[in-house]
């Protein structure tokens, strides 16, 4: 959860490297800040290792890198240095004194964020849902002109490994199911369909809120090249659900509408919509139950339910047949 006005960088957060007070105040001598108030670690979500910085003159997110080589992180720095000359709503890592954006810290891939105002959302207004589906609209039609190339790993290739994988450890009724979902997805026939840099991981604990006023679109961490579709789909499976789970229709409507007043969807596009829904459900399910099966090992880490895209992914699959 990203709330009382910190910029977080996503729902990707975790503690696997514990830093001590030398080594924070080590690093950020680099940025020659104001006097460290206090710091600690946040516990979120499965991806990198993130601190809580609290200065005199505000508040910072310092990111440690847990699975990206330097160069790897510096592709996904670029993007977001590219992004925040857009808009202003889009995390910029921060400068040093001297060198790059990327530093180091406990021999790790590190940089440094100032908080971005504003706070997630677990009950969406409508207001919030359009400002969010014109955002991902905007950031779509700004795909052009971003140097950006990055393969989509969790495509359908990953998802037929993973769930071949997984698949011994289903009860019979989730087998079932997989693998029906599965031959589905892989024998669609897509076409052609308009592609570009996407978010891919759009969930309301990566976007800040003051109000009914977007504030952060984070965590471009997953960020790769592929079908806008799936971009959406990944969205609307969250933001146009209500509390329970379940599949909002009014709240999609207003999410595809909003979307299409700033990039409007071809007849081709809008076909496919419902074959994305499910794709998105079925890469989720399977993501969370890999990391259900095989956790890593962190300090702190914060478990997400992988029940909630299977039974979403059940919905979905009743809502077209029927």
């Amino acid at each position: 959860m990203l709330t009382n006005g910190l910029f977080l960088v996503g729902k990707h957060l975790a503690v696997y490297t514990s830093l001590t007070l030398e080594q924070i105040k080590h690093f950020l001598n680099a940025y020659q800040l104001p006097e460290l108030l206090c710091h600690r670690g946040i516990s979120d979500g499965i991806e990198n290792t993130n601190y809580l910085i609290k200065t005199k003159d505000g508040d910072f997110i310092l990111t440690v890198y847990e699975h990206f080589t330097a160069q790897q992180a510096l592709h996904y720095l670029s993007l977001l240095q590219q992004l925040a000359t857009l808009e202003k709503y889009y995390p910029e890592p921060i400068k040093p004194i001297q060198g790059n954006v990327l530093q180091q810290i406990n021999n790790r891939p590190a940089a440094l964020f100032k908080c971005l105002p504003g706070s997630s959302v677990d009950q969406v207004s409508p207001l919030q849902t359009a400002a969010i589906a014109k955002a991902l609209a905007q950031l779509h039609l700004s795909a052009s002109q971003l140097n950006f190339s990055q393969i989509n790993s969790n495509g359908l290739d990953w998802i037929q490994q993973v769930a071949e994988k997984i698949l011994p450890r289903l009860n019979k009724q989730d087998a079932v199911l997989l693998m029906d979902e599965c031959q589905y997805q892989s024998q669609v026939k897509l076409g052609q369909l308009e592609q570009g840099v996407i978010h891919a991981d759009l969930f309301k604990d990566n976007v800040l809120f003051s109000g009914d006023s977007l504030t952060g679109f984070l965590d471009f961490y997953a960020a790769c090249n592929d079908v806008f579709l799936l971009d959406i789909a990944i969205a609307a499976n969250d933001w146009c659900v209500d509390k329970y789970g379940v599949f909002q229709k009014n709240q999609y409507q207003i999410f595809i509408q909003s979307y299409q007043q700033l990039k409007p969807l071809r007849d081709k596009e809008l076909v496919f919509l419902d074959v994305f829904l499910r794709r998105a459900c079925l890469r989720f399910w399977l993501s969370r139950l890999e990391h259900q099966f095989n956790p890593k090992a962190g300090e702190i880490t914060l478990e997400k339910s992988p029940e909630r895209f299977r039974n979403l992914l059940y919905e979905h699959r009743k809502r077209v047949s029927g």
